[in-house]
């Protein structure tokens, strides 16, 4: 896992971490939420969710000083990526 965030690329190397461990991310939810569908046993031990949670507060401010905002940058990354897809398919 990703350890600090300082640029827009270790915002996106967070991100892809976190798409890597959980389906349903949502930049809005706390770490300390997440369960396991079928146990429903937490994810994350309290340390790690609370590391995980700091992390996204530093994308946040880090997209914050660099585009819009991190819904916007997200938005981007994914758009991004679909396209890629379409073109390999192609």
């Amino acid at each position: 896992m990703i350890q600090e965030i300082k640029t827009l690329k270790d915002v996106e190397k967070f991100i892809e971490q976190i798409a890597g461990e959980i389906n349903d991310f949502h930049p809005l939810d706390d770490f300390h939420d997440y369960v396991y569908p079928d146990s429903h046993m937490r994810r994350y031990s309290d340390e790690e969710a609370s590391n995980r949670n700091i992390l996204l507060e530093w994308c946040f401010d880090i997209c914050t000083q660099h585009t819009d905002d991190l819904f916007t940058y997200l938005l981007n990354l994914f758009q991004l990526e679909k396209a890629s897809l379409q073109f390999e398919q192609k």
